[in-house]
């Protein structure tokens, strides 16, 4: 694994984890402010919420897993589709302003 892959996977975790924190401050606040209907479908969202975000933190860490594999595999391939890219960003920009 590259250490920009790394690098990715590390940032992507981290936003992963403020969100579950935040999620659960969601949950203590809502608990301490809110009936028990409210407060039990407010736990039932976050759990669900949490689950999500962990279900999506290893997708995006076996998606960069995979994505540096096929750089490596097809580096020609990957700086083209990059190229291509930063052209259609460029002329996405260009078009903007006018």
């Amino acid at each position: 694994m590259t250490n920009s892959t790394k690098k990715l996977i590390t940032e992507l975790s981290d936003d992963y984890g403020v969100v579950v924190h935040a999620l659960g401050r969601m949950t203590k606040n809502i608990g301490d402010h809110g009936d028990d209907a409210i407060t039990e479908s407010a736990r039932g969202f976050v759990h669900a919420a949490s689950k999500l975000a962990d279900s999506l933190k290893q997708q995006t860490v076996n998606l960069a897993k995979e994505a540096g594999e096929e750089v490596r595999e097809h580096p020609i391939t990957a700086a083209a589709l990059a190229a291509a890219a930063v052209g259609l960003l460029g002329f996405a920009l260009t078009r903007e302003h006018k």
